[in-house]
């Protein structure tokens, strides 16, 4: 087990935690259309997912660790965005014009 400078660790996480939200602020943006929608609701999944990782395994302290918790904390992240984007999905297939 690696061990290092632990103090500037959640300080860190922060940082990219706001990184990441701004990432999806701009990535909201974009121009408008069915291409670009796509793209954003592919973009919101994937920063979610990295923003869930780093509150997991940083600001839970399971960085280190190797547990069952962190997995199952990150797969039920996982099957609630896919949830959430099928149901997207679907909502926008009905009421599409």
């Amino acid at each position: 087990m690696k061990t290092g400078n632990t103090a500037k660790a959640p300080l860190r996480a922060l940082i990219l935690l706001l990184m990441l939200t701004f990432c999806l602020f701009a990535t909201s943006k974009l121009p408008s259309g069915p291409a670009a929608r796509a793209g954003l609701v592919l973009a919101a999944v994937a920063i979610a997912l990295a923003k869930v990782r780093l509150v997991v395994l940083d600001f839970l302290g399971l960085r280190h660790s190797n547990s069952l918790l962190a997995r199952a904390l990150l797969l039920w992240a996982g099957a609630v965005l896919l949830v959430a984007l099928a149901r997207a999905t679907a909502f926008s297939a009905v009421f599409a014009n």
